[in-house]
C-alpha cells in the first residue's frame, strides 16, 4: 500500500500542532519574537553564532542582540544553560 502525499497545507496543520505542543511544555517561549524563534532553533543546533548569522541572512551582532534578549526572556545567563533548559525540544 502506497503512503499518502501530504500537501502544503497538511504541512502547515503538522506545524502549527508541533507549536501547540511545544508551547504546552514551555509557554514562556511566547515571549520571544518570530526572528528570536528563529535564532532560538539555531542555537539548539551545534552552528557558530556566525553560521546562525548566515543561515537566517543577519548580521553576527544581530544573531548576538536576538541571543542577549532570548537569554534575558527565558531567565537563563548562557547557551549551555539554553541547551540545557530545552534539550527535550
Amino acid at each position: 500500500m502506497e503512503k499518502e502525499k501530504l500537501n502544503y497545507f497538511d504541512y502547515i496543520i503538522l506545524a502549527e500542532n508541533e507549536y501547540k505542543s511545544l508551547l504546552e511544555k514551555h509557554p514562556e517561549l511566547t515571549e520571544l519574537s518570530k526572528r528570536e524563534l528563529e535564532v532560538f532553533a539555531q542555537l539548539l543546533t551545534d552552528k557558530t553564532q556566525q553560521q546562525i548569522a548566515e543561515e537566517l541572512f543577519i548580521s553576527h551582532s544581530s544573531v548576538h542582540f536576538h541571543c542577549k534578549n532570548i537569554y534575558r526572556k527565558l531567565n537563563i545567563n548562557s547557551r549551555k544553560q539554553l541547551l540545557i533548559k530545552y534539550k527535550d525540544i
